[in-house]
This record gives structure tokens, sequence and C-alpha cells, in this order.
């Protein structure tokens, strides 16, 4: 797998805590110089990709020349499998459809776009650029260029939102025939815009009690309509699962390329930096660390117990971690409140108790 940052935007979103801003047409001329000399570096042919993500920032921002440019500097360096799944992020405002004919030429094959609400109220309270209408005809646009694979973004719990505004935005996604939702809860991120608002009270959002209402209605009626939830925040119809995303959750090894990218190879993990001006003097020398066995176990409950198929007692197991023995009166509790089920080799959430995810998680910890 290989995840590319694009730390461009045209605009920063009020709720935005990610590595991206808007730069010079010169520092992102000298970024992916920067970039494809990374993607070099790592060059392995021995290392088969089955997944590339383009995020970001807004990877559909930036002019597709770069884009073209990076898939193909990629492919001179890695084997990338002929059905891999290629996903760019895009939202509304930069989707044209020179820019698609183009991702598809390139082999992009999965569109992921961020339309955040169908409101047009709550869209300009959190800083989006794009209005319902433009988010629609976006879509629309991408299907008449052939994308048949597409996700797009919904955000619970933002200002101005309640559930009728909620499920209207859902329903008309479902109606518009997209794949696959990716429902996120709003998180007040220290230092964002939105976050300052908040504590000014110049703007209030919904309680994370009624944010996991509103996720626990939206799970039952997405599920009435065909999309299965297959992780925490991710609902598609069958067959359209996110590759890449299960490749996180099941701890598979990839590369991060660009800035504040992350990677996981032989082990090891290792990040970038998240300076603009310290990646464009980078010299790649990456302070990797290997995880341990706590670690690992660490990772495989959190990260599996956001799956709807669960961690595995047996992978548990082969780290030294006897879970069903060692945290016996933890899983009995757990199981007579409903909160989990054990099958076969596999403790996972119950439909009810993905809105307390985080809390599940600690207790199972060793």
């Amino acid at each position: 797998m290989i995840y590319v940052h694009i730390p461009f935007c045209d605009s920063k979103c009020y709720y935005c805590n990610f590595c991206s801003a808007k730069y010079s047409d010169d520092i992102k001329e000298k970024y992916f110089n920067k970039l494809f000399q990374e993607i070099k570096l790592n060059s392995n042919k021995n290392n088969i990709i089955s997944s590339i993500y383009f995020g970001g920032g807004t990877p559909s921002s930036v002019d597709e020349k770069y884009i073209k440019n990076t898939l193909k500097k990629i492919k001179e360096n890695f084997v990338v499998k002929k059905d891999a799944e290629i996903t760019i992020e895009a939202n509304p405002c930069s989707i044209t459809q020179a820019k698609l004919l183009l991702y598809k030429d390139i082999g992009i094959n999965r569109l992921s776009i961020g339309v955040q609400s169908l409101n047009n109220k709550s869209l300009k309270i959190i800083g989006r650029k794009h209005n319902k209408k433009q988010a629609i005809n976006a879509i629309k646009l991408a299907k008449k260029c052939g994308f048949n694979n597409i996700n797009c973004d919904i955000l619970i719990g933002i200002p101005n939102q309640n559930y009728f505004s909620l499920f209207n935005s859902v329903k008309k996604l479902i109606k518009l025939n997209i794949q696959h939702i990716s429902a996120y809860m709003l998180i007040n991120e220290k230092g964002t815009k939105l976050t300052n608002l908040i504590e000014q009270g110049k703007v209030k959002v919904a309680s994370e009690d009624k944010s996991v209402i509103y996720y626990n209605k939206l799970t039952s009626y997405l599920k009435s309509k065909g999309y299965c939830r297959y992780e925490i925040s991710n609902f598609c119809k069958q067959g359209f699962e996110c590759k890449h995303n299960l490749g996180y959750w099941n701890l598979t090894e990839y590369y991060g390329f660009g800035l504040s990218a992350h990677s996981y190879v032989l082990g090891s993990r290792y990040s970038n930096c998240v300076s603009m001006q310290e990646y464009l003097n980078f010299d790649f020398d990456y302070k990797k660390e290997k995880l341990s066995n706590a670690e690992q176990i660490e990772e495989l409950i959190m990260l599996g117990l956001r799956t709807a198929k669960g961690v595995s007692v047996k992978d548990l197991n082969a780290l030294g971690y006897d879970i069903l023995n060692q945290k016996q009166d933890t899983i009995k509790m757990l199981l007579s409140n409903g909160f989990i089920q054990v099958t076969d080799d596999f403790i996972c959430l119950t439909n009810n108790s993905f809105g307390v995810a985080n809390q599940i998680i600690l207790k199972l910890l060793p």
C-alpha cells in the first residue's frame, strides 16, 4: 500500500487540523520534485502494491499534471497490481471534467468527495467553500466521467445540524447511488477556528451524547438501505469496501510519502516532518521505531475493534496476550451488557456500541 500526502488547499476549513495550507505555485513545484525524490529513494520492486491513496489537503486542488506524474513515478519504482485500488480525495469546488477524465485515464478508479453536509448554512459555518448544488453537480459529473466507485464524507455533530438535516443529506446521497459513505463525528480540535468560535460562545455544536444518538440512528437507516458498516465510520454497498483503509485496520505494511506522512514497513513505524520548509530540505534519514510486543497488541485491539469483523483472539494469543483468560471478568461484563460479541476466533463490538468504542478498547487493553 502507498499513501501520498498532498498538503495543498485553496482555503482552510474551520474544523481542520490536518497538515495542509494554501501555498504558492513555486512551493508546489518544489514540493512535488521532493516527493518524486522520496518515492525513488524508497524504490522496491519486490513490494507488490495493491492500493494507492492520494490524500490531503485537497489533491484535486492541484494541477492534474502533478497527480499524473506522481502516479507515473510510483509505477516506475514499485510493482503496482493491475487491479490495484487507486483513490483520490476531491472537493466539489475543485473537481472539473478535465481533471476527472485525466484521473480516469491514468488509472484512478475510486473517488472520495468531501461533501460533509448538504445543508448550505452548516457548510458556511464550518468554512466549506462549496454549497449543496455544487456538491451534487460534482457527484453527477464524476458519474458521467465513468466513476462507479465513489465515497462521500459526511460530518456528524456540526453547527446547525439536527436529525432531519443530517438524514436529508444522507438520503440525497443514497438517491444519487453513491457506493460508499464515510460518516465521521466532528472532533473539536484545539487551535482550529471552529473550536475558537465554540469557546467564544459564537457557535453551538451537538453534544457528544447527541452525536452518538445521531450516529446510531444513521447506522440503522443505512443498513436498511443496503449499506453495511464494515468499520466504525465506513458504510458501503456490498463489494465496495475501501481496500486501502482495510489494509490499515489489518496492520498491512504501507509506505507514506510526502509532508507529515507515516509509514509502517518491516514492523517499524516512521514519519515525515510536518513543516513544509523542513520537508523541502529533508534528507530522508528516517528515524524508525520497531513496534514492541506490547505496542503490537495495543494496535491489534485498537484497529481490530474498529471493524465489524473485530479483533482476532488467535492473533493476540500469538503475541502472548490470552485475552479471554486475562480479561475474563471484563469480557463477562461487556458481554452481559451487550457491548461485545465473541464469535469463533473474534471479539467484535455490537451494533449499538460503536459510538463508545474507545471506552471499550481501553477496558480490553492489557
